[in-house]
């Protein structure tokens, strides 16, 4: 298992983001871990964030409903700039149903609000293909 993390966390709401982020490093703190939290409450910044380093992330975490750009549309602009980084995407929202009709089909990780730490913990472990 790798030591060192790269979270990106693009969330609007700071209460939200703050929480995602502690939950982050009480994660991989219990698994011997380190690592980084990079958050954005504007989406535009984010994007530009994965669009030059999104390699360097293993989860992604996404709110849907943002102001100028929602993170389905991120999602797809990801898409179309490295399909591998859309494998690392975690939704957080509290409307799943507009992204389980949006994705239909597609294999996608929703971390549906509001969410306590054990859902939190399942979702992150999926993303990074862990048991």
């Amino acid at each position: 298992m790798k030591k060192n993390y790269n979270i990106i966390i693009v969330e609007d709401e700071e209460t939200i983001q703050l929480i995602l982020s502690a939950f982050v490093k009480k994660f991989f703190a219990s698994l011997g871990a380190k690592c980084s939290v990079k958050a954005f409450t504007d989406p535009m910044q984010g994007l530009l964030e994965l669009s030059n380093n999104g390699h360097v992330y293993n989860v992604i975490m996404l709110d849907v409903r943002l102001p100028k750009l929602t993170g389905d549309e991120l999602y797809s602009s990801l898409e179309l700039i490295d399909p591998e980084l859309v494998k690392k995407v975690m939704f957080v929202t509290g409307y799943s149903s507009d992204l389980l009709d949006r994705f239909s089909g597609q294999d996608i990780t929703i971390l549906e609000k509001p969410f306590r730490y054990p859902q939190f913990t399942a979702k992150v472990k999926h993303v990074l293909g862990l048991k």
